[in-house]
């Protein structure tokens, strides 16, 4: 049986992930509050997630793909991520992937 990753495991793999946006110069300042518990702007990992992805013309993420590090997307690391895929919707999964396509070609 799978061990399937819950919101905390996501909000732990989120902060992880922002440590690496800061290693390139990259500050999701507002991002951050939205997945960080004792923030005011807290809403938990998922809506988080759900919430930025779902948006077009992100400044991260056209930063990262710009840094070619598509990778460290939410639509790459997180979303499309069969560890994490189980905590989204196959729209927003379809979003993602139509985002990660765009900036590939």
């Amino acid at each position: 049986m799978t061990n399937l990753r819950t919101e905390s495991d996501l909000e732990i793999e989120l902060e992880q992930m922002y440590q690496k946006w800061e290693a390139l110069e990259y500050r999701a300042s507002r991002f951050y509050q939205m997945f960080t518990r004792h923030c005011k702007r807290y809403k938990g990992g998922i809506a988080a997630v759900r919430s930025v992805v779902s948006k077009s013309g992100t400044g991260g993420f056209e930063k990262l793909a710009k840094l070619g590090r598509l990778d460290l997307t939410l639509e790459k690391a997180i979303v499309l991520n069969r560890n994490w895929t189980h905590l989204f919707s196959t729209n927003l999964c379809m979003i993602a992937q139509r985002k990660i396509d765009a900036a590939s070609k």
